[in-house]
């Protein structure tokens, strides 16, 4: 079989937790290069990994490497600029989300793939997950009847520090898991027409929101609910409700990471207010048959290779990162004016200058 030759950019959670891991099991493709700023990072990518190369410098990489295609594992402020150059120098791009800051940029990273005749897939891997899966073909299949309300309830803690926190990503929270549910929710649920949100920083150590609230209209008249927080003194939930005509379907991860897991959500079905059927997707006996069968990352790695391969639009294009990015900033923007907001977006709201003002606040 042939096989696509990986490189990556960013070798900190993105190699370590999602990709690394899975590298084994992957048969459409091989992890051949890594670069990181940080040597020791790259370094560990390679011993830990089998990486051929390892390089500090990107360019150095996308000129050197024998690759045909780069996961962008990078803080999102560094998306633009490395999809841009992977793509001039025709390597096809698995960008890791949140896609970039701004609608503009995704238009940016968009246009230079187009450009050079490369893929741009943007790493939404819920939508490879087997319990996401498994709702979408129930949602379909009309077995919650018709579909009219998602909630979704994101709550952890973590304390102030780190990128994700930093004014440069010009998003907090909701722009980081929020980004997931959107994806979700749109593939649920249909396309998003107009949002209500409001957005804040609690704890003024962050330069970023750590606490976002959302609605959006659908199309066909469907909403989703969105909450989020950086600040939950409980342990972390992460909580999805389809309510339906014929039946609600609960999904839920308490406890731990979902991304870190190889355990499956616990998916409930309630009918009538007293009928509970578990209809999880259990983990098969043997751990590597489980992951080389489901495991989230290496189905939408597959996938990937598939794509490079087989000249094949991916599932999550760059359009569907660019939906998310306008969804995100339309939410900014509803929290900004204390009105709803229809998408698409006439015009982006100045990011930096928000967060200031919630911070200074």
């Amino acid at each position: 079989m042939n096989k696509v030759k990986l490189g990556i950019v960013g070798c900190g959670s993105t190699t370590r937790c999602m990709y690394g891991p899975i590298f084994k099991y992957l048969e459409n493709g091989k992890f051949v290069a890594a670069s990181d700023i940080e040597e020791e990072h790259a370094r560990w990518a390679q011993n830990m990994y089998q990486a051929n190369e390892i390089y500090t410098d990107r360019d150095q990489m996308l000129d050197e490497a024998n690759i045909d295609a780069v996961i962008v594992g990078t803080p999102v402020y560094s998306h633009l600029d490395d999809v841009i150059a992977i793509a001039e120098s025709g390597k096809h791009v698995l960008c890791e989300k949140p896609m970039a800051r701004t609608v503009a940029e995704c238009d940016e990273m968009i246009q230079a793939c187009e450009h050079n005749g490369v893929i741009l897939m943007v790493a939404f891997m819920k939508r490879f997950n087997k319990c996401f899966l498994q709702a979408k073909q129930m949602i379909e299949k009309g077995d919650l009847g018709r579909v009219f309300q998602v909630r979704v309830d994101w709550s952890f803690l973590s304390h102030p520090g780190g990128w994700r926190d930093s004014l440069s990503t010009w998003g907090g929270i909701y722009q980081d898991h929020g980004s997931h549910a959107i994806d979700l929710c749109r593939w649920w649920l249909g396309e998003i027409e107009t949002v209500s949100g409001e957005i804040d920083i609690i704890m003024k150590k962050r330069e970023v929101e750590d606490r976002a609230v959302a609605m959006f209209r659908h199309h066909g008249g469907a909403v989703s609910l969105h909450h989020m927080t950086r600040i939950s003194h409980k342990p972390i939930v992460e909580l999805y409700e389809i309510m339906g005509t014929e039946g609600t379907l609960q999904i839920e991860f308490k406890s731990t990471w979902s991304f870190t897991s190889t355990e499956p959500f616990q998916m409930t079905l309630f009918r009538d207010g007293k009928t509970t059927t578990d209809v999880t997707p259990y983990n098969q006996g043997n751990l590597d048959d489980e992951l080389r069968s489901n495991a989230q990352y290496l189905m939408e790695l597959s996938h990937f290779c598939d794509c490079v391969l087989n000249q094949l639009k991916p599932h999550t294009s760059g359009w569907d990162g660019r939906t998310a990015i306008e969804v995100i900033n339309a939410v900014y923007l509803s929290s900004r004016k204390q009105k709803k907001v229809r998408i698409p977006l006439a015009k982006e709201i100045d990011l930096p200058s928000e967060f200031i003002r919630l911070q200074q606040e």
